[in-house]
């Protein structure tokens, strides 16, 4: 509204000096910088996560941005898994373990006493680092999750949904002579595109991957990478890996973990090239870790 008021006034003054082409090219600006600004789609504040006495996470604070992937990094231990279980509460399955903090999607605080836990792992999905395909069909395997939600009335409904999914994981033509096959007797980079489309089906706001690629050959690796690349224009990506050159390839921001800590998080770009913390400059030159 400033800008056009601002707008407004140069006309008056400057009488019909201004023409035409350069008053769209100014509504062209606005519309410009309106489609680049970045949306925030996970507010985390001040979470810690304990197993008994044992600090596993501290007090970390972050936001994830919306269609984009954010690359969590550290050495082995460091509480990036145990923090990425959080963000859809998957470590309500370990009795000892306990989680302070608020952790916001879409302004609903996920850890609030009430939250249909169902329900929330329908919004943000997850994919695991070994490829974990259910003893059912390949079909089966991607009905199953729309079924339970009643997201189908009808099998013509299903058979779409399925299709779709395994459009959107890469793996339709591989398999769509074959989707009363088991899912186990794919490869294993099958496999794991068969979990990202099986994660997919419910249409998930978020996808969580913990080192998705850590048992894929460099072949499947790439498969996924450029996959994960598709899905972030529908999805939200948080991708776990210890892969310097993946998080370098994949994600547009990146966060450090060391020993339950987040040291340093920002634009990808920035971490790799010129980080504020000398801490994660060691870790991604390899002097430690």
């Amino acid at each position: 509204m400033l800008q056009q008021y601002i707008l407004d006034i140069n006309l008056r003054r400057n009488g019909s000096d201004m023409k035409d082409n350069q008053i769209v090219s100014i509504s062209k600006f606005n519309k410009l910088k309106k489609s680049t600004s970045t949306k925030v789609k996970l507010v985390i504040q001040n979470v810690s996560v304990y197993y008994d006495d044992k600090k596993a996470v501290d007090n970390i604070s972050m936001n994830i941005n919306q269609n984009e992937v954010t690359s969590l990094i550290g050495p082995s231990g460091c509480g990036k898994s145990t923090f990425l279980r959080c963000l859809n509460r998957m470590n309500d399955v370990i009795d000892i373990c306990k989680v302070e903090g608020e952790i916001k999607i879409n302004d609903y605080n996920i850890n609030q006493k009430g939250t249909d836990v169902v329900r929330l792992r329908e919004k943000i999905g997850m994919v695991f680092q070994k490829p974990n395909p259910f003893p059912k069909t390949l079909y089966e395997n991607i009905s199953y999750g729309p079924e339970i939600h009643g997201m189908a009335q009808s099998k013509d409904e299903l058979d779409q949904i399925v299709e779709d999914s395994l459009k959107k994981a890469a793996l339709w033509n591989e398999v769509k002579d074959r989707l009363n096959e088991p899912g186990t007797g794919l490869s294993g980079g099958q496999q794991q595109r068969l979990c990202i489309a099986r994660a997919i089906s419910v249409k998930p706001e978020v996808i969580l991957m913990d080192e998705p690629c850590s048992a894929l050959d460099p072949i499947a690796t790439a498969q996924i990478e450029e996959l994960i690349d598709e899905l972030k224009k529908e999805h939200t990506i948080v991708i776990v890996t210890h892969s310097m050159s993946q998080a370098a390839r994949v994600s547009q921001q990146t966060g450090f973990f060391h020993l339950g800590k987040l040291i340093e998080v920002g634009s990808t770009d920035k971490i790799f090239k010129n980080p504020d913390q000398q801490q994660t400059q060691d870790y991604i030159t390899g002097r430690f870790g």
